[in-house]
């Protein structure tokens, strides 16, 4: 029962047919769908200590929440602070909800094509409006910037560069030698469902979605072939992608160039006049007439260093996890593809959110609930990993965060020059 809600949950998060179906358009589906799942979790006797112990990832998203209400309490704004611990719950139900009900290999499977599914609905949607101007079912209207038609979905999904992220997070399962052999057993499936999948990405024209996924493409060719196929792939995806419309107009002398750079440089700003707590979680464009259009300096301008610590651990703790399980002896023949596409999915996520604000959004956590399920999954099986969390990464998080700051400060000079 309750790895049914979390399907449902999922489906209705993704495709969001509350926003655009008249029968219930406006209902609160996401919280009864909320409560229905935890519901089920606890009458089948799905919460399991063992699982919330195995994985440091479970923690660090339970310090990353608390971190969200910190942040208004050491501003001094209690009711705020309620506010959004009740806006981050959505967000961490359905993680905890993947940790805890997809725990056997027939349901990861299950989930990942679930998913899959609802990823070429918002490709197709995209495809779709691009020649229509709408939406299947009304999904949706297209955007016309500069005589360039640009798709986008619904709800949070609403910005096309949100709907190119949807997509390109999940894209590496979709890739030949990572589809096979755990999602499929051809190729041809996953080749099927890419078509569309680039296709809706190209259509929103995000150039963040876009870089996205030529760094989730990236991934592949190295993971297969090495560095330097690699890098000549890119250089070849680079040729075919310059050719798209907006793609060829990257310039830091170009105005939404401009302004994302004012962004970021409003952002870190923030951070030095708000150091440990940041201003609060959602209050950055009470500082500024846009949000920071960079997940990094986002997390660092309202929820400060503490909040930024912890946000980079839980990418560092996902990145440990992934290679811990490479070294399991005799793993199951799926695991090796499988985390192969889990790097990719995070490497995509980062790549395309490195432009966007999406520190408190669902999908990078759905990312990161899977990797925990698949440590689950084959401790199921008997092959149970050792996976301490000692001071050294919790030092090795906060270089990495002090290190994005100093990085991002370079950029910001260098690209300002340029």
């Amino acid at each position: 029962m309750g790895f049914f809600f979390t399907i449902l949950y999922v489906f209705f998060l993704m495709v969001r047919p509350q926003e655009f179906v008249e029968a219930i358009r406006g209902w609160p589906v996401l919280d009864f769908m909320a409560g229905a799942s935890l519901a089920g979790v606890f009458l089948e006797g799905g919460f399991s200590a063992e699982k919330f112990r195995r994985s440091v990832l479970n923690k660090l998203v339970l310090l990353f929440w608390l971190a969200i209400s910190f942040s208004h309490l050491a501003n001094f704004w209690f009711g705020g602070a309620l506010h959004y611990f009740n806006q981050f719950a959505k967000v961490a139900i359905v993680y905890y909800l993947i940790v805890l009900t997809v725990d056997t290999q027939r349901r990861l499977r299950i989930f990942l094509w679930v998913v899959l599914c609802m990823v070429v609905i918002l490709a197709l949607q995209s495809i779709v409006q691009y020649y229509t101007g709408a939406g299947l079912l009304g999904g949706g209207h297209a955007l016309l910037e500069a005589h360039i038609v640009r798709t986008r979905g619904v709800g949070i999904f609403g910005d096309p560069n949100d709907l190119a992220l949807a997509i390109v997070t999940w894209m590496s399962f979709l890739l030949p030698a990572f589809h096979k052999p755990f999602l499929s057993r051809t190729i041809f499936t996953g080749l099927i469902l890419l078509l569309p999948a680039v296709s809706g990405v190209a259509f929103t024209r995000s150039r963040g979605g876009i870089l996205g996924m030529a760094a989730v493409f990236w991934y592949y060719f190295y993971k297969r072939a090495g560095i330097i196929a690699a890098l000549v792939a890119l250089a070849i995806m680079g040729s075919i992608f310059l050719a798209l419309p907006r793609m060829g107009k990257i310039d830091t002398k170009e105005a939404s160039a401009r302004g994302r750079m004012e962004h970021w440089s409003v952002g870190l700003q923030l951070f030095k006049n708000h150091p440990l707590a940041g201003v609060g979680a959602g209050r950055f464009t009470e500082y500024h007439y846009r949000t920071a259009h960079n997940s990094f300096i986002l997390v660092l301008a309202e929820l400060g260093i503490v909040g930024a610590w912890v946000w980079v651990a839980m990418f560092v703790a996902a990145f440990r996890e992934i290679r811990l399980m490479r070294r399991i002896p005799r793993a199951p023949p799926f695991l090796d593809r499988m985390l192969d596409a889990l790097g990719g999915c995070l490497v995509g996520w980062l790549t395309t959110a490195f432009f966007l604000s999406q520190s408190y959004k669902q999908l990078s956590f759905m990312v990161m609930g899977v990797i925990v399920a698949t440590l689950n999954v084959l401790a199921g099986e008997g092959y149970e990993i050792k996976n301490a969390w000692s001071p050294k990464w919790t030092f090795i998080s906060l270089l990495i965060t002090v290190g994005g700051v100093i990085f991002m400060h370079a950029v910001l000079i260098i690209l300002w020059r340029l």
